[in-house]
Parts: C-alpha cells; structure tokens; sequence
C-alpha cells in the first residue's frame, strides 16, 4: 500500500532576528555596570535593580514575539513593471490571533533605486484584523530582479530592541523597459502613413452605411440625429479599416557597444512597439533571439515588452533574417544611435 504523502504545512515560523536600539545598548551597558557592581559588593540593593533589569530584558523579548506571531503578508503586484518608473505595490497585514491583538508593527522594504525606504507604521491591528498599505518602488534596470523583500519588525514594548523577520516574499519579477509617449517627429516614417480604409462593413471610423434599426444590433452605433428626422431608429454601419502589417526589426550591437545607448534604443524600440499597436497595427517582433509572430492588442504588447526586457547583447553581431513581407518595416541597430526607418 502506497503511503501518502502528508500535507503542506498552513503555517511556517519565521526565524527572527534582534538588535538593541540606542536605548538598549544604554540598558545592555548599564545592566553589566549593575551586575559587576552587586557581585563585587554583595549588595542586595544591587542585585534587586540587577533582576529587574533584566526582567526588563526578558519581558521585551516576550511581548514583541507575541506582537509578531501569526502576524501573515500578502502582496499585491502590479500589472507591469517599468525601468525608471514608479510601480505601485500593496500589502494586506493579517493578525492571525484569534484573541490578542498586534502593537507597534512596522512593515517596509528596500527601495531598488537606492531612493527613502518605503514604511508603514501599524499601531493596532486587532485580532482576525486586517490592515493594508500602498507603496511605490522604482527598478532602475529592465530585466528578471528580485524584489528586496518585505520586513516586519517592532519596537514593542519598551523600544530597547528592534526584532525583525526574515525577508518575505522576495519573488522575481520582471521589469520592462521604459515605454514613454513618443513626440511627432520620434515617430518613424514607416507608421506614419495610418490606416487604409476598405468600402465594406467592418470596425473601422468610417461611415459605410445607414440603416434601421434591429433587435440584437449594438445601442451605441445609433444616428441620434437621424433618427430624429426619420422618427424611428436609424443604425449607423462603419467601414472595415485595413490593419498596418508592422515590423520592428532589432539587429545587435556592434563590438565595443555601450550598454547605456544600447539602453535607450531598447526603451525607444519598446515605446515604437506600444504606439503601433495601441494605433490597431499588427507588430511582428524580429531580433537575434528569433522571431516573435505578428499579433495584435495588450496581451500580444506584453509579449513585445517581455521578449525585449530578457534581451541581452552577444558578444558578436548575430545575422538577423525577417521572413515575408510586411506593409512597414522599423529597423535599428542597437548601440548605434536612434535612426528608425520603414518601407512600405
């Protein structure tokens, strides 16, 4: 009979760490001071300030480990991640506890970017209770990194010893590279020449034609002001708009390059690739890493920004071959320069 295997813990312990604060260091020297004092002197005196001391000592360990048990974090992530721009993350605080409540907590971590800590402070979170806090932090590089990780400490109850955990849910995440509006002439020639219009029905801004009314059709595509002359619903039908076949083409950095350009011309192409398909177009990534398909909408962008925020340059220029055809072509050397052209 084959044994099953027991199930998950629900609950871990979190191995702590503690350090005096100023004040503690002036108790921790003023408790060896006492003791060496009432040892040498036999004094009852002594030893009775030495025990409450110490007694001091022991009750802050207690209080600030029953401040911090069963006390859980949970983060919220945000959707994306960008080099050079704030991302806003949350945290749930739970007490656990079913009778005691949480004093003094502090929950913070590290900013990537080098800039103020973020922290939050908790005064009281009841038993069963919840509490939350949104916070920002900026990446400065795209890439896999991982987050600092979130700290729970305390100063309860006495503020002579900080105790902390470990840190938590220090999971990777992926940071793309800066995507920023692109003024006019940023633009490249290739994505200039906009949409072609088909005189058929389709999803386009055209007007194709009017006709009435019927159950089913969408509310929103009414001509209220034909509708009006005619006295009876009028529907407008709009012409199908031919969507841009567009290809970006990232060919690799020459020997020597400088990684701060090669930088730039990264967060250049991935701003090129939002603007194309935020504008309807269908993108067709192409690099030394391979060919990415032609897709369209967020989900294909965030592919797009994926596959450029992992890309990293070879040591030698690899040969980049685009297959097919496509209405408009961007091609850039990385490295080289911003100089985006296209070709119909």
């Amino acid at each position: 009979m084959t044994r099953q295997a027991p199930p998950p813990p629900t609950s871990y312990w979190l191995p702590r760490t503690i350090r005096p604060t100023r004040e503690g260091w002036w108790l921790i020297g003023a408790t060896l001071v006492v003791g060496l004092a009432a040892t040498n002197t036999g004094n009852n005196l002594l030893y009775l300030i030495l025990a409450m001391m110490l007694s001091f000592t022991a009750i802050s360990g207690v209080l600030s480990e029953q401040a911090l048990r069963r006390v859980r974090l949970r983060r919220g992530m945000p959707d994306r991640i960008f080099a050079g721009t704030p991302a806003t993350f949350s945290v749930r605080l739970t007490n656990g506890k079913r009778r005691l409540p949480s004093y003094a907590l502090y929950v913070a971590e590290a900013d990537p970017a080098g800039r103020t800590t973020p922290e939050r402070f908790f005064l009281k979170v009841d038993p069963q209770g919840h509490e939350g806090w949104t916070y920002s932090l900026v990446f400065p590089r795209r890439g896999r990194h991982p987050l600092p990780g979130l700290r729970l400490f305390t100063r309860f109850p006495f503020g002579l010893f900080i105790k902390s955990s470990r840190p938590l849910q220090n999971q990777p995440v992926l940071v793309y590279p800066t995507v920023r509006p692109l003024a006019r002439h940023e633009v490249p020639a290739a994505l200039e020449a906009g949409w072609r219009e088909r005189h058929r029905r389709g999803r386009g801004v055209g007007l194709y034609n009017l006709r009435q009314y019927r159950p089913g059709d969408d509310p929103r595509l009414l001509h209220w002001k034909t509708s009006a002359r005619a006295g009876d619903l009028i529907l407008r039908e709009r012409e199908e708009e031919e969507r841009p076949q567009v290809r970006l083409v990232l060919d690799d950095p020459a020997p020597g390059w400088d990684s701060d350009a090669v930088e730039k011309e990264l967060s250049y192409a991935a701003s090129v690739a939002a603007h194309a398909i935020r504008r309807g177009a269908a993108l067709e990534l192409v690099t030394g890493d391979g060919v990415l398909p032609s897709g369209t909408g967020e989900a294909h962008l965030d592919r797009v920004l994926e596959r450029l925020a992992l890309y990293a340059p070879p040591a030698a220029p690899r040969l980049v071959r685009p297959t097919g055809t496509a209405a408009c072509e961007v091609r850039m050397r990385l490295g080289a320069g911003r100089d985006a052209g296209g070709g119909a």
